[in-house]
């Protein structure tokens, strides 16, 4: 399994907030770390452009990203927040992952015009 469990969706404009869980037997936690799995970095931008596309209708392409923070490790079986915005006239997408009234991380993608 690729994608986390989706617990609820709200969809507003240019946002959406996500509630998940990870299952441990994500993909993402195999060998990442053995012992002590955690999501990696790169995953959680892959679903953060995931949801943007299936959701929110974007269609451009990555290209970069700015003032990405990794403050505290995801881990199997957590449930977390994902709230994605879309600044589509600045071709952003600016995205947080919460852990309970933690930040577990966030950062801008930005997007190809």
């Amino acid at each position: 399994m690729m994608l986390p469990l989706v617990l609820s969706k709200h969809c507003l404009d240019h946002s959406l907030m996500l509630e998940l869980q990870l299952p441990a037997d994500l993909f993402w936690f195999k060998g990442h770390f053995p012992g002590q799995p955690i999501l990696p970095g790169v995953s959680q931008l892959n679903w953060v452009i995931h949801f943007a596309r299936q959701d929110l209708g974007v269609i451009n392409n990555f290209a970069g990203f700015d003032v990405i923070k990794f403050q505290r490790p995801l881990l199997p079986e957590q449930k977390v927040s994902l709230s994605i915005e879309w600044l589509q006239d600045k071709n952003k997408l600016i995205f947080s992952f919460d852990s309970g009234e933690r930040q577990a991380s966030s950062g801008k993608i930005n997007l190809c015009p």
